[in-house]
């Protein structure tokens, strides 16, 4: 315990955990719902198929007792794999109104987009308008979390 100018006893400087502001939780909420997004868009990017999207590359990968579609479900369980590691690297701090967990939501989520936006244009030249639209709800989705995430609110609430 530390001791103010008059005396009594206050909390230890560091130790005290600011309020969660309904931007934070705003902002938990839509992580959730960008990983849904983004598991969606994952199995919508596997109806197409890898072999449609990227020729010569249905024989690099396989998966066992998987015909035909093999190659784009074996890169949507892996994709869906990570991304369930990288959401839970950002999520978990940020319930935990860690600053570094929104830091690095930042930059995961911006490189995302750019991404995103890269991949909706092959989509578009393609002619996959499945992935296209599910990618546009991501990121929307995306988009809105770095809206959300430069609140006051949110940056108020890490410690």
């Amino acid at each position: 315990m530390t001791r103010d100018l008059h005396g009594s006893p206050g909390p230890v400087p560091g130790s005290a955990r600011p309020p969660r502001t309904a931007g934070l939780r705003l902002l938990l909420r839509l992580t959730l719902l960008s990983f849904a997004v983004n598991v969606a868009d994952s199995a919508a990017q596997a109806v197409v198929g890898v072999s449609t999207l990227l020729p010569g590359l249905e024989d690099a990968i396989s998966v066992p007792g998987l015909p035909g579609g093999g190659p784009a479900a074996a890169l949507a369980l892996f994709g869906v794999a990570l991304t369930t590691v990288l959401y839970a690297l950002v999520w978990f701090p940020l319930r935990e109104q860690l600053q570094w967990g929104w830091v690095l939501g930042l930059v995961f989520c911006s490189l995302a987009v750019l991404g995103d936006v890269f991949d909706l244009a092959v989509f578009l030249l393609g002619g996959h308008l499945l992935p296209a639209l599910s990618t546009v709800a991501l990121v929307a989705v995306n988009v809105l979390w770095l809206v959300v995430a430069g609140r006051p609110g949110v940056r108020a609430a890490l410690r």
